[in-house]
């Protein structure tokens, strides 16, 4: 009699702590995907080389690119993606969706985006390499958010 009442609890006890456990997993889940922007709107900065910088006049083209939508920015001398490690060294806040740049005969093109709002904001610098680089982004572009046809519900493509 006393190992089933033991047996009995035991079951109780472990059933009680699974399903507070799953809830805290379900509930940090939730959390961290409404606060985690860039896991719903993608907006990639990506550079494509068109004359290798080894050549006397280097070119690449920067563009934005959002789901099934593809803008041309601007035409630099050279870029690269920034990884989001490095976005403190060129000045790009660290809630920044992606960023890109690079340096030419002592001059830069940087460039980064921010969701705002309805929109992603294109942010643009240009500095001069001296003794210290001041990267002063301003409003390049505003372009609206674009949603893939994935993420709507089914009812939407009904007539």
């Amino acid at each position: 009699m006393k190992l089933r009442l033991l047996f009995a609890l035991y079951l109780i006890t472990l059933v009680a702590c699974n399903q507070k456990e799953e809830e805290q997993y379900e509930r940090l889940e939730q959390e961290g995907a409404v606060d985690d922007v860039s896991s719903w709107v993608k907006a990639d900065l990506q550079c494509e080389e068109i004359q290798n910088a080894d050549e006397d006049n280097p070119l690449a083209v920067v563009y934005l690119s959002q789901v099934e939508m593809q803008y041309v920015l601007d035409t630099v001398y050279t870029c690269s993606v920034i990884s989001p490690q490095m976005f403190t060294s060129f000045g790009v806040p660290r809630h920044a969706l992606s960023a890109c740049g690079g340096w030419w005969a002592g001059q830069g093109n940087f460039y980064y985006t921010l969701h705002e709002g309805d929109s992603i904001s294109v942010m643009h610098a240009r500095p001069v390499q001296r003794d210290t680089v001041d990267f002063q982004y301003t409003l390049l572009r505003r372009v609206p958010v674009a949603h893939s046809t994935t993420d709507l519900p089914e009812e939407a493509y009904l007539p």
